[in-house]
């Protein structure tokens, strides 16, 4: 059995990529002095702004959403901080 590691708010993302885009990732961390996670959660963060402007999620801002499966895995819980 595997053990859950705690990041905190962070989730961990598994994700395939082109080697194209990984490279230029790792180019682009590597010429900014970052990591290439940072440079990720910024463009990822930069796409949802673009994104969720054109979807109603009601009075909330993006940046506030909260989402969780409830404890059945039936349901979606929303919720805003």
């Amino acid at each position: 059995m595997s053990k859950r590691k705690w990041h905190g708010n962070k989730v961990v993302l598994f994700a395939s990529i082109e080697k194209a885009q990984h490279d230029a990732l790792r180019y682009i961390a590597y010429k900014e002095k970052r990591s290439i996670a940072d440079v990720t959660r910024e463009a990822i963060s930069k796409y949802m702004g673009e994104k969720l402007t054109g979807y109603q999620i009601g009075e909330l801002e993006p940046t506030t959403l909260e989402v969780k499966a409830s404890p059945s895995g039936k349901e979606v819980i929303k919720s805003g901080r």
